[in-house]
């Protein structure tokens, strides 16, 4: 496992972020990233869950890389917050606490905004970048996804986790 221990996985996760993120809105201390990001990918491409792919693991790991800006995951947390805001103006409750149809309408909401478009692009660039890893990174364990696209890594496999 990639997060062995507590204090790694507090250290790796950005859900202190959140205080920070949310402090001057509504929002406040209400949403949590990590859980809102993973449900939005499984509502988006639900077949990551069918194949056990872990795709907060994989956000994690790419919340932490140093070659993703600092812009590009702030993004990623706005959209978070952007996600709740819409989806209490429609709903009156926040994402993760929406049915599924009630949370697909907010997803189809958001994609007519350029922001929109653009934070479910990028979660459904990670879904798919989390389906084609190699097991090393332990977030395609067994390599389910891999043989459900057909898809064949290139060799030699990586000996260690590269993120």
């Amino acid at each position: 496992m990639i997060l062995n221990t507590r204090r790694n996985f507090f250290k790796k996760s950005f859900l202190g972020g959140a205080v920070l993120l949310f402090y001057n809105s509504s929002l406040y201390g209400a949403a949590e990233p990590l859980k809102t990001l993973t449900l939005a990918q499984v509502d988006l491409f639900p077949k990551v869950e069918e194949l056990h792919v872990d795709t907060a693991s994989y956000l994690l790991l790419i919340l932490d890389h140093s070659r993703i800006t600092a812009s590009h995951k702030e993004f990623l947390r706005n959209g978070v917050q952007w996600l709740h805001e819409e989806s209490l103006k429609l709903h009156g409750k926040l994402y993760y606490n929406l049915l599924e149809q009630e949370r697909q309408e907010v997803l189809q909401e958001i994609s007519e905004y350029g922001w929109g478009e653009s934070w479910v692009d990028a979660l459904l660039t990670y879904s798919m970048e989390a389906l084609c890893s190699d097991v090393v990174y332990g977030v395609n364990k067994k390599d389910a996804a891999q043989k459900w696209l057909g898809f064949r890594a290139g060799f030699p496999h990586p000996k260690r986790a590269y993120l």
